[in-house]
């Protein structure tokens, strides 16, 4: 199966392209935005294995939690690329690279301003979550990082893939209201 998978949720800016057994990735900090790199990056990470987007099967991306406006290029890009090509579409969490490999977990991802999403998580699997608005209730654990992302998100969609847990539509997975919509409602 040919796959493309992107993550747009974080500072950084991953794309990994699986051909059969082969897989190319390219991590790159995203400086300026996601929205300046995408397109050229994907292109570049697709041309490495000789793919173009109409050889692929299937796109992925991490719908989040993480930054808001990368969340949305990356979802909106996938979903146009699986729209215009006809190709599955898989789905991955922030909480889930975190999770991956590790028996029990409390996966937490950076939301800004002190803040965090915070998913207690089992085998890999999301059993519930929360958002934690003073990260400092938090001091003195450890914090383990995604060693690799690009191979973790490579081997997170794989086991997707290998399971048909497609999706019909990447859906954002905000687990609150943007900042902006937060001062119009006043919350």
């Amino acid at each position: 199966m040919n796959i493309l998978a992107i993550d747009t949720t974080s500072e950084q800016f991953v794309a990994v392209a699986i051909k059969g057994g082969e897989s190319f990735s390219r991590t790159l900090k995203a400086i300026g935005g996601h929205s300046k790199m995408i397109i050229p990056a994907i292109d570049e990470t697709l041309k490495a294995l000789g793919l173009e987007v109409c050889d692929l099967d299937a796109v992925a991306a991490v719908v989040g939690p993480g930054s808001f406006t990368g969340i949305r290029i990356g979802v909106a890009a996938m979903n146009a690329f699986a729209f215009a090509n006809n190709l599955k579409r898989i789905s991955v969490t922030s909480f889930e690279l975190v999770a991956y490999s590790r028996e029990r977990v409390r996966a937490a991802v950076d939301a800004g301003h002190n803040n965090l999403y915070v998913a207690d998580c089992v085998d890999g699997e999301v059993r519930s979550t929360c958002f934690v608005e003073n990260a400092k209730d938090f001091e003195g654990l450890e914090f383990s990082t995604v060693l690799d992302r690009a191979e973790t998100l490579k081997e997170v969609v794989l086991k997707k893939a290998a399971k048909g847990e497609f999706s019909n539509s990447l859906v954002p997975y905000y687990m609150r209201k943007s900042q902006a919509e937060r001062e119009r409602d006043g919350d």
